[in-house]
């Protein structure tokens, strides 16, 4: 029993010492909540002389919990109590924490709910009593609230009805509070003001506030008082004045204006002014006009305007704040607007009238004489026309109207158009005409879409089977078919738009007609999509030589850059090709001999893998091409690195992509056939000798054409050796001729050399000489635009000429230098 009582006096210690629970913290004195034992009594309480302490299994838990550790250290449990050493109980009570309490976690110390300022004006300043409720939330603190501006001249402040402490910091007054709970601040403080003399306000600089009442007493009757801030504002007359009563909105400053009375005088009528601003677009059928009365109303209220129209114009609509639905009527036989008010107006009021004319037949004589603003005082006004259409306009005649620039206009009328502005006109009253001529032209269709790039594939075999693969990227907004010229004898394999087969049909004229997508929309500008079509053709086989002609149908659509690949069998050599299109480099000019042709090995490019990845792409191109001259270069067609690799791509894929499509016929639903997919499997292996034509900015009317002339490959090897067998046997045959060429050709060297050896000293002394840089800038310059090869010949010797005469400067600069240092030594 001892043991027990020990340890449980042990852990109020403990927890008296730590810490102490929410509720023993609000009820226990002094408020602080701490208990001070000294160590050895703590200990001869505990009997922590010994080497083991003793406590019960509820205090240990709780011990466990006061600490927060999830590990229990090494204890022991006999008769429900835990045994724990010495050391280990002392290590828990170093880590115990004292408990949290709401207040460790509150959003705001403190809360101002409410203000209440009370003031009496006197002769000279005018003293205020504010009154604020604060709800302290922070325990066991000493809070700091700010409750007024550090300008502020207080008088006095209370706390609960008790004396206060104050600091003024950071601009504001603050009063210290240490209790927690709702506490009543009275702070008074005085304001200057003046009741005679002007200016007859009060400007108050508060504390914001959710709640703030203001309540003032003005020694002077017959006041009138305003205070912008106020929400709600009372007054009412006193014995000795005036009382006024206010609920403030959340503010930091009050400024209360008061004046005297004005005597009620009889009401004066209305006073209107009008600038009116129209915008007239001219459309292709009608004079639109956008009408912005802009009125200034004076002295009493307006409950509507009228309008007089002019005859042949239609209101459309009235819009405007305030503005009730029109009425139209009559008056002396003319056409009348009548636009109310849902309200009194006073002030500026703006209202808008859209209206319209239809032009003339012709398109001349369109007069314009505006709308009048009846009853007005005075009305001005500006015109600005603006076109919306191809016509052109002249201004036919104008009475009472002025012709002005167009910066001159107002902006507001200005900026009612995206358009820029083409005439501007200025009135000072009414009537006023102005006649315009709309003079209309025939308008020029621009292309609904456009081809931005073509990369065609025609692959030709040995036995005649033309095989074209057209892929047009479309950049379409509103036209409905793509119009391709294909022969009568094409056989059409598939369709694709988007990647994906459609349905195609033959027009009147024998086109074939593609239906188009609508490009999509991004960033604001239109997308491309793909249009894929593949056809064949049935030709002549290759013979021993020859020529093949070879065309790319027309299409509709303008096209900004197209690449031609062709592959050509590989037996054949190929001596010169003509085309309507660029040719690349390699293939320009005339080859009767063999030359090394660009290969392409469809086994190799399956080998090595596809075009995708980018790493090693220059090797695998060059083992698929087999050779170095897989790229093309064009003088007229520069070809950017997109595009090449773009048509590179389709030549790769041309064989695979034919059996793509028959396996997705395959497994389509509808077995391929009507859907714009091949309903077959059809091999055809893309291999042959690949050149390539290039062409900008392509017309549907442009040719599109390559011929190419031929000859079996062992006919030019045979054809070669047996022009060097006939070069042999003729030298062989005139070799008594050759002997005496060759005779004269070395007595012609012998005299040149002779000749050179004899001048050779002139040459030198003109090579030598200073003047030889001069002279070979000026043949440099003349050759340079007949002969530019041998100019560059020329320039070398020039910058040869140039080193020689450095060297040569440099030598007898330093030659002068050492004569002189021998000079000097001697004459020491």
């Amino acid at each position: 029993m001892r043991t027990i009582t020990r340890v449980a006096l042990a852990a109020f210690l403990l927890f008296g010492l730590r810490g102490s629970t929410q509720a023993r913290a609000q009820d226990s004195a002094p408020k602080t909540g701490e208990l001070t034992v000294p160590w050895d009594e703590f200990k001869s309480l505990l009997d922590l002389g010994t080497d083991r302490v003793v406590v019960t299994l509820a205090t240990f838990q709780k011990l466990l919990a006061q600490t927060g550790i999830t590990t229990a250290p090494p204890h022991t449990l006999q008769g429900g109590n835990v045994i724990l050493s010495k050391s280990e109980f002392e290590n828990l009570v170093n880590q115990m924490q004292p408990p949290l309490t709401p207040t460790d976690h509150l959003p705001f110390e403190y809360l101002i709910t409410r203000a209440v300022y009370a003031g009496t004006m006197r002769t000279g300043s005018t003293a205020f009593s504010a009154r604020f409720t604060v709800h302290v939330l922070k325990k066991r603190a000493v809070v700091k609230v700010p409750i007024l501006p550090a300008g502020t001249a207080l008088q006095d402040l209370k706390v609960d009805g008790g004396p206060a402490l104050l600091v003024t910091e950071n601009g504001s007054h603050h009063v210290l509070l240490s209790e927690t709970g709702v506490h009543e601040v009275v702070a008074s403080f005085a304001v200057g003001s003046a009741l005679e003399e002007g200016p007859h306000k009060i400007d108050l600089a508060i504390r914001p506030a959710p709640i703030t009442l203001l309540t003032l007493e003005i020694p002077l009757k017959g006041i009138e008082v305003e205070i912008p801030q106020a929400q709600q504002v009372e007054t009412s007359t006193l014995a000795a004045g005036t009382s006024v009563k206010a609920v403030i909105a959340q503010t930091s400053a009050v400024s209360i204006r008061w004046r005297e009375k004005t005597a009620p005088t009889e009401k004066v009528p209305a006073r209107l002014y009008a600038e009116v601003h129209h915008l007239v677009s001219i459309d292709d059928d009608a004079l639109r006009v956008t009408t912005d009365l802009n009125l200034n109303i004076l002295y009493s209220e307006l409950d509507g305007i009228r309008l007089a129209m002019p005859e042949g114009i239609h209101v459309l609509t009235v819009t405007g704040e305030g503005v009730g639905e029109r009425q139209e009527a009559t008056q002396d036989g003319k056409p009348v607007i009548v636009i109310p008010f849902t309200y009194g107006r006073k002030g500026n009021v703006t209202v808008r009238v859209t209206s319209e004319r239809p032009l003339t037949e012709t398109g001349l004589g369109n007069i314009f004489t505006g709308m009048r603003v009846q009853s007005s005082v005075r009305e001005t006004g500006y015109i600005g026309v603006v076109l919306n259409t191809s016509a052109e306009v002249l201004v036919a005649a104008k009475e009472s109207i002025e012709e002005i620039a167009v910066p001159r206009l107002p902006q507001q009328l200005v900026n009612q158009s995206t358009k820029p502005l083409t005439l501007a006109f200025k009135y000072l009253k009414h009537p006023f005409s102005l006649t315009l001529d709309v003079k209309r032209h025939d308008k020029i269709a621009v292309p609904l879409a456009t081809i931005n790039s073509a990369n065609i594939v025609t692959l030709v075999t040995e036995d005649g089977k033309v095989v074209h693969r057209l892929v047009y990227q479309v950049r379409n907004s509103a036209k409905q078919f793509l119009e391709i010229s294909l022969p009568k004898e094409a056989d059409v394999w598939s369709v694709f738009v988007g990647r994906s087969p459609v349905e195609s049909s033959i027009g009147s004229e024998g086109k074939l007609l593609v239906p188009l997508n609508r490009s999509q929309n991004v960033g604001g500008n239109l997308e491309t999509f793909p249009v894929e079509v593949i056809y064949c053709l049935v030709e002549g086989r290759f013979g021993l030589g020859g020529s093949r002609h070879s065309a790319l149908p027309a299409v509709d659509l303008l096209i900004s850059q197209l690449i031609w690949s062709v592959y050509l069998p590989n037996d054949y050599s190929y001596h010169y090709f003509e085309s309507t299109l660029e040719k690349e480099e390699i293939i320009r000019g005339i080859n009767l001999l063999s030359s090394s042709p660009r290969r392409y090995d469809e086994r190799a490019m399956k080998d090595v893998g596809g075009l995708g990845d980018s790493d090693g792409l220059e090797d695998r191109l060059k083992r698929a091409y087999k050779g170095e001259n897989y790229a093309s270069d064009f003088r007229n067609a520069p070809m950017e690195e997109s595009q090449f690799k773009s048509q590179v791509s389709a030549e790769l894929e041309f064989s695979g992509r034919l059996e793509g499509l028959a396996s997705q016929a395959v497994a389509s639903p509808a077995g391929g056939g009507g859907t714009g997919i091949l309903p077959i499997q059809i091999q055809v292996p893309t291999s042959g000798q690949v050149y390539r034509f290039a062409k900008t900015i392509v017309k549907p009317e442009d040719p599109l054409t390559v011929e190419v002339t031929y000859s079996r490959a062992w006919v030019a090897g045979s054809l070669k050796w047996i022009a060097l067998f006939l070069i042999a046997w003729l030298v062989y045959l005139k070799r008594d001729s050759v002997g005496r060429l060759g005779t004269r050709l070395s007595k012609s060297w012998t005299r040149v050399a002779g000749s050179f050896k004899r001048r050779e000293a002139g040459l030198a002394k003109a090579a030598q000489s200073a003047l030889a840089p001069f002279v070979l800038v000026g043949l440099a310059a003349l050759l340079w635009p007949l002969f530019p090869r041998l100019s560059l010949v020329v320039f070398f010797l020039l910058w040869v000429s140039v080193a020689y005469h450095a060297v040569n400067f440099v030598k007898k600069r330093n030659q002068t230098r050492a004569a002189k240092t021998v000079d000097s030594a001697a004459a020491k």
